[in-house]
């Protein structure tokens, strides 16, 4: 008998955790039933699925931000306040997350960043889903332009000189720990600003309903949302500004026709491939140096001679720029950027 219990208890056990995993990530907060028509396309919004949730792809073209959802809310309950931000000309990725917790799916941006092109990008989240993308953002400040919270705190430093954070809460959050946004202050980069909507709660930055332990709110959803619209959007032109300011071209444009002249005619010049290492071993110009945007202020001294001309390419020219520039900050003086590897004309050089 004493065998039977040690195995029968374990296994008791295990399937008593079983259906308590399964009944905690199927209790969660649905869309309102609204919600359908913002999954149709509007003539300035196009509405797309993809493997990891929904592309809406507005009037713009230089900036996307990417959304992560609040922990067990159904992730189409943003697509109102994300609808109205890629009307507004920023394009939006709306992650579905596994189990509806961002815990789980924290590194989705890295995919969508690498399969789209823009030339600013900025993450957000809401609740657990702002902590998460702040935790990604955190060890990808150099990819990243700056980070939305909403109702949302940092547990890790975000401090960088080129990096932005807002930070959005509702007077009537009944859900939010303030003492912990105040402990998150200390994570914040000098381009920090703090808005707090007059009204708002915890749940109307999404279209679910209630939520339990919240406060009424004083506001309608779509006047929360339109706030929070105008906060990110004004947080997004300043930080242009800022940039547009402080950035001196430092580095040199040219084409890929003058790239291979100075390829054919110079002895001591460095192809810089600034593209992943995947991308890299799929097809790169011949006797190119694979170095990885995103790694570039981690390696210091890359190059040891700062005068040696070096020609950068990526795959479509955004990379590139952000790469050459970067080479520039580091005091390298001879940097020749001439785009993507989309454009490069020279087919038998690449391998």
């Amino acid at each position: 008998m004493r065998w039977k219990k040690r195995v029968i208890i374990p296994v008791i056990c295990f399937l008593f955790i079983v259906i308590v995993c399964i009944w905690y990530v199927n209790d969660y907060y649905h869309t309102d039933e609204n919600i359908q028509e913002y999954l149709q396309t509007k003539d300035s919004v196009l509405v797309t699925e993809m493997p990891d949730g929904l592309y809406l792809d507005g009037p713009g073209n230089e900036t996307a931000l990417i959304f992560y959802p609040g922990a067990k809310v159904e992730y189409t309950a943003y697509l109102p306040l994300l609808s109205n931000l890629a009307d507004r000309g920023i394009d939006c990725f709306l992650i579905k997350m596994p189990c509806n917790l961002a815990i789980f799916g924290q590194n989705k941006a890295k995919k969508i960043m690498d399969s789209y092109e823009y030339d600013h990008w900025y993450l957000s989240g809401h609740s657990l889903g702002g902590a998460m993308a702040a935790s990604y953002a955190s060890g990808h400040l150099e990819s990243l332009n700056g980070l939305v919270l909403l109702a949302a705190y940092p547990t890790k430093s975000l401090k960088s000189d080129s990096f932005s954070v807002l930070s959005l809460y509702g007077s009537e959050d009944g859900v939010l720990n303030m003492e912990k946004v105040e402990e998150g202050k200390a994570y914040m980069p000098v381009d920090y600003a703090e808005v707090c909507i007059e009204g708002g709660n915890h749940a109307q930055f999404g279209n679910y309903g209630e939520q339990k332990g919240d406060h009424a709110a004083d506001i309608s959803w779509e006047e929360q949302q339109a706030q929070t619209v105008e906060a990110i959007l004004n947080m997004m032109e300043a930080h242009k500004n800022q940039k547009q300011e402080e950035v001196m071209m430092t580095y040199e444009k040219i084409s890929p026709q003058e790239a291979k002249k100075r390829m054919d005619k110079e002895t001591d010049v460095v192809i810089l491939d600034v593209r992943t290492q995947e991308e890299y071993d799929s097809g790169h110009i011949k006797n190119a140096v694979c170095l990885p945007n995103e790694d570039i202020l981690n390696e210091p001294d890359i190059l040891p001679d700062k005068g040696q001309q070096i020609l950068v390419y990526c795959r479509s020219g955004n990379r590139s720029k952000q790469a050459a520039q970067k080479l520039a900050d580091m005091g390298y003086e001879n940097v020749l950027e001439f785009g993507g590897i989309l454009d490069w004309p020279y087919l038998e050089l690449v391998e």
